[in-house]
């Protein structure tokens, strides 16, 4: 179905739009020949519908022909990142089950591991060899309820959730997304997000080309802050009229010193609440008035802040676009009682996390999604979200769940017990702070190491607090209200 659907919307793109990674440009038409070829050679080689298929690809025009080729199938497209560690590749294959490995060549290493730890036997391809057909005559037919991919979620509690998404639902997204963006032929979208990333994956393999955009994926081994200036002539050279990332990121290229001809015309920013000062300094620095999204792993790309007074409306998600719908569900707060747990439904919402009942029933109310986040509407119908029910902490437009990380330092003798909170910083994200009493003579540089060894970096604790005690209830729980006045 997704192949069809891509097939429509390739064909209503001129030649001129595509994917550009560095010098290198290629067109729709010879993406979607690429991808018939690709999914026939697949099917040659074993790959059959409802098989998983874990790949270890940056986001690139690589990551989005493979993923079309599994669709086209009716395999099911798992991007992971390449910079997970050999626990967590493994704990998400033990509980994906993938039938094969599609990699890069530099991270068949990875992906051998995977394979030994996880999935013993099963096929490694790399993008480097990748068997091609010469008919796209045997592809199925798909209905739109056949799982096309796996993603990953913290969900409300526990290690990462696989978040499965559906034909139908994948292109529900595309749809509303392009449109709530007015994305057109001649726009050209800057995605420089992970692959593994929702928002990433779903810019990059299906909200651009719904448009019929090219999209322009970017990236750089340099921490953003020593290769912004690269980033910036790139988005000068190539035309970027559309971007999305998270606010760090635009500080981050607003606070470059010097000047910049950007043709920006609409910019979003997601992940994280956004503050008045990068909204001011994006304003005055990239000369684009930054709006502010809401998407999630499981719902998609959900609202968007069109609003003609953007100025007055600046610290709203927006309404919800297209056929997305939204309710505040009663919650106890200390914020009122306008505030409460925002609820949401949408045709791109997830049915439910993989084998995961529990989660399920914690995570749906009457077949509304239960976001976590606490949220308020005004008169108008706009979104404004007010802080977190849930545990998940944000950093950098990663949700970290707390618990993952606690348990993880738990697994070294020398931690007793351990509590993990997020500290506001001057970018209105969080630093993880890890309280730690301890159970053996340690640093807390050898404690950040053992971290770094077990988790991706942006789940190791920025800073180890060692306590003599945390704060309890009467039940024995951490009361992590309390952390902070630590």
């Amino acid at each position: 179905m997704i192949y069809d659907n891509l097939l429509t919307w390739t064909a209503r793109a001129p030649i001129t739009s595509g994917l550009r990674q560095g010098d290198a440009f290629t067109p729709y038409a010879a993406l979607v020949e690429r991808i018939g070829r690709l999914a026939a050679g697949l099917i040659e080689r074993g790959i059959t519908s409802g098989d998983p298929v874990a790949l270890l690809i940056p986001n690139s025009p690589d990551l989005f022909v493979t993923a079309h080729a599994l669709f086209a199938i009716g395999a099911i497209a798992m991007p992971l990142s390449e910079t997970a560690t050999r626990s967590e590749l493994s704990t998400l294959a033990q509980k994906t089950g993938p039938k094969s490995v599609i990699s890069t060549p530099g991270a068949a290493a990875a992906a051998e591991m995977l394979i030994t730890d996880a999935a013993p036997g099963i096929p490694l391809f790399l993008t480097s060899a990748l068997p091609e057909g010469g008919t796209t005559a045997r592809l199925p037919k798909l209905p739109g309820d056949t799982t096309a991919l796996y993603l990953f979620s913290s969900g409300s509690t526990g290690l990462p959730k696989v978040v499965p998404h559906t034909h139908a639902e994948f292109i529900a997204d595309g749809e509303r997304a392009s449109t709530a963006w007015d994305l057109q032929p001649d726009d050209i979208v800057l995605d420089m997000l992970p692959g593994n990333f929702a928002l990433g994956f779903l810019l990059g393999a299906t909200d651009a080309v719904a448009g019929g955009a090219t999209t322009l994926y970017w990236s750089d081994p340099l921490p953003l802050a020593l290769s912004r200036k690269r980033l910036l002539d790139t988005m000068v050279r190539e035309g970027v009229t559309f971007m999305g990332a998270v606010p760090a990121v635009y500080e981050i290229i607003a606070g470059h010193v010097g000047s910049f001809d950007l043709r920006l015309r609409s910019a979003f920013s997601g992940g994280v609440a956004l503050n008045r000062p990068i909204f001011e300094a994006v304003r005055e620095r990239l000369g684009v008035t930054l709006r502010q999204d809401y998407g999630s792993t499981e719902a998609g790309m959900f609202s968007h802040n069109n609003s003609a007074d953007p100025d007055a409306s600046w610290a709203s998600v927006g309404k919800p676009a297209g056929d997305a719908r939204v309710r505040i569900a009663p919650f106890e707060t200390e914020l009122g009682p306008s505030v409460g747990e925002m609820e949401v439904k949408s045709s791109s919402l997830m049915q439910g996390y993989l084998g995961d009942d529990v989660a399920n029933a914690q995570a749906f109310d009457e077949g509304w999604f239960r976001t976590g986040d606490l949220a308020s509407l005004d008169d108008e119908g706009r979104i404004f979200i007010r802080g977190r029910s849930k545990l998940l902490i944000e950093v950098s437009g990663y949700k970290i769940d707390p618990i993952e990380v606690e348990e993880t330092l738990m697994t070294s003798p020398a931690v007793a017990e351990a509590a993990v909170a997020g500290l506001p910083d001057k970018r209105n994200t969080n630093r993880l702070i890890a309280f730690v009493v301890k159970g053996a003579n340690v640093s807390a540089d050898e404690l950040i190491r053992y971290a770094r060894e077990r988790l991706s970096i942006q789940k190791v604790p920025a800073e180890i607090a060692f306590v003599d005690t945390l704060p309890h209830s009467p039940a024995g729980k951490v009361l992590r209200a309390r952390l902070r006045e630590l």
